[in-house]
């Protein structure tokens, strides 16, 4: 129409945000999603995405009002221009509905209440009956804490707490499955998984801590005894008489990092209804099982082989025991774990998004800020296999029973558990400075 100057108003603003797009687009799909759960980068996409819309609809309308020659508008023009309008305006709204829901799932997320005190508070009554024995106390010598690891001290007013140096290129979750199914009355974690990326080395590394450990110290001093299960301590802990100076979630996290001996950033939790619904929407997991599964008590028979489990199944594979051990099942955790996250970075589930994240918001509960999850996609890309670890033997023995009120517990060998640690992780390790530490590669 002879209008160069409309053309380059409406172009240079439009070219300028598309161009802004494409580069966050150019650093991946996942990148891009996961940069949704930053407010610093959905706010300014929102704006651009609704100023392309604006824009779009004004070139229409000042083409079909400023055409030559027209004074009179035919009835199918006028339908077309408003298709055009409606169309233009629904995709750009689609577009903004879909980066907020994004953008507020992160939000639900880091708000879910799921593991506070209060919502922990209605489960079973192990919070009142297995309160921490106080054979040793936060102010005892370092000798009343021969099993302990230096760093337990700094609760202590007798001896000053050592300084270990931290890695700013590592981030360490703890990873809970919990038991929240319907009908169950209390809250345990049933699966319990340090999760370390290097960011640097891209090395990640997963310990499973077993479920049935008992007889442990606790990491502000003293100790449980008895039949006491570190699954039960989350739930413990939540209550006021157990005598944690922290929450439920906040004493397990501490705890374990304090056991393994790698001082743990967040927490990452799930319930296992919310883990089945999930892996549905996914379309399922494909998981390299090495060691088929035979459970006559579920029904569940699981062959070798790449398998493609949906979420009952993986559900059942991830939690069968009665045919094996729980260090069997601690290990087939990770590596459904494994199989799961690799697959959520690929482009074939970007159709599950919307279900995925209406699933997410209600499941999922962690402290990590969901902002910066988009700063570990690379590294996360280039870890080949992570290391995988399971404190079973020679980690952990079983107690007689005589000794543990009849209930089956397991104890961590701490000598053994330091050398692991201070193999994997060097002077990061709270056990480094440990006198008769022997490091050692995983042996489970």
């Amino acid at each position: 129409m002879g209008r160069g100057r409309w053309a380059l108003l409406f172009l240079v603003p439009s070219a300028l945000g598309l161009g802004w797009i494409a580069v966050q687009l150019s650093q991946g799909l996942a990148w891009f999603g996961l940069s949704l759960l930053d407010e610093t980068f959905v706010a300014p996409l929102i704006a651009i995405v609704a100023l392309l819309a604006v824009l779009r609809v004004l070139a229409v309308g000042q083409a079909f009002l400023t055409a030559p020659g027209r004074r009179r508008w035919p009835r199918l023009e006028r339908a077309i221009v408003a298709t055009l309008v409606i169309a233009i305006t629904a995709t750009h709204v689609v577009a903004i509905a879909g980066a907020w829901s994004v953008y507020r799932t992160g939000v639900a997320i880091n708000s879910n209440n799921m593991l506070s005190d209060s919502s922990l508070a209605g489960g079973s009554p192990s919070a009142t009956s297995a309160a921490p024995s106080q054979s040793a106390t936060p102010t005892a010598t370092p000798e009343a804490f021969s099993s302990l690891p230096p760093w337990a001290f700094a609760w202590s007013t007798a001896t000053p707490a050592p300084t270990y140096p931290s890695n700013p290129d590592r981030i360490t979750f703890l990873l809970i499955g919990v038991d929240l199914m319907t009908g169950r009355s209390h809250t345990l974690t049933d699966s319990m998984i340090l999760a370390t990326l290097d960011v640097r080395t891209n090395q990640a590394t997963l310990i499973s801590v077993p479920r049935d450990t008992g007889s442990f110290d606790l990491y502000y001093g003293g100790a449980v005894t008895g039949g006491f299960k570190l699954n039960e301590l989350m739930e413990a802990a939540s209550s006021p008489s157990f005598g944690s100076p922290d929450s439920g979630v906040e004493t397990l996290t501490k705890e374990i990092g304090f056991l393994v001996g790698l001082p743990i950033d967040y927490y990452a939790a799930v319930d296992l209804e919310g883990f089945v619904k999930m892996v549905q929407a996914m379309g399922g997991v494909d998981v390299n099982v090495t060691t088929a599964v035979n459970d006559a008590f579920t029904g569940t028979f699981v062959p070798t082989g790449l398998i493609h489990m949906d979420g009952h199944l993986a559900l059942k594979y991830a939690r069968s025991r009665m045919s094996s051990s729980d260090y069997a099942r601690a290990s087939r955790q990770q590596d459904v774990l494994v199989a799961l996250a690799r697959k959520v970075v690929t482009p074939e589930v970007v159709p599950q998004l919307p279900d995925l994240l209406t699933l997410a918001g209600t499941t999922i509960a962690t402290d990590f800020p969901m902002k910066n999850a988009r700063n570990f996609v690379t590294a996360f890309r280039r870890v080949d296999a992570p290391t995988e670890c399971v404190l079973g033997p020679p980690y952990s023995v079983h107690p007689d029973t005589s000794t543990t009120g009849g209930t089956w517990i397991s104890r961590l060998d701490i000598d053994r558990v330091a050398g692991l640690s201070v193999y994997l992780f060097g002077r990061e390790s709270l056990y480094f400075d440990r006198p008769g530490v022997v490091p050692a590669p995983c042996q489970s």
